[in-house]
């Protein structure tokens, strides 16, 4: 299933479904204190939790392009990526102790809070993906045009990662 955002053709890629506990609320992770250098660093502005697991089918590990996670309908984060199944299932997906410190993740860690809040509420939130060798510029564009409410800094056409 396709669909068209600022003027891009996404594909549909996966329904995002954290696990939930036997209540049904989505599962709390905390990983943080799994992180061996947990006394000598300070966590990060987002490393507090809670955070959640999820993953997405395992997909071809050429994809490189544009990513949006929409939430009830509405595009709410635009990244790119190099390797989308990695992206989604080893940053977002399952937020490994170091990133929540300093130095570590953060994005993922902001990312992946707010998709337990979401999901918390009952929120549908679907992952699109717009295959491209020009991800940084299409990334940039979009993000100038849908003014996405989850992303805060300037889009990586400006910063390279």
């Amino acid at each position: 299933m396709s669909e068209e955002l600022g003027g891009v053709v996404f594909e549909h890629i996966a329904d995002i479904t954290p696990i939930r506990n036997d209540t049904g609320d989505v599962r709390e992770e905390m990983p943080q204190s799994r992180y061996g250098k947990a006394s000598e660093v300070a966590l990060n502005r987002y490393g507090r939790g809670p955070f959640c697991k999820f993953t997405i089918p395992r997909i071809s590990q050429s994809q490189e392009g544009v990513y949006i996670f929409m939430v009830c309908g509405q595009p709410i984060y635009v990244g790119q990526c190099e390797n989308l199944g990695s992206r989604i299932n080893t940053g977002y997906g399952n937020i490994s102790p170091k990133n929540c410190y300093v130095g570590g993740q953060q994005t993922n860690c902001r990312i992946n809070n707010l998709i337990f809040k979401a999901a918390n509420r009952g929120a549908h939130i679907r992952l699109l993906f717009h295959e491209s060798n020009d991800r940084y510029r299409v990334e940039g564009d979009l993000i100038r045009q849908l003014s996405p409410e989850w992303n805060r800094s300037t889009p990586s056409l400006l910063h390279p990662r």
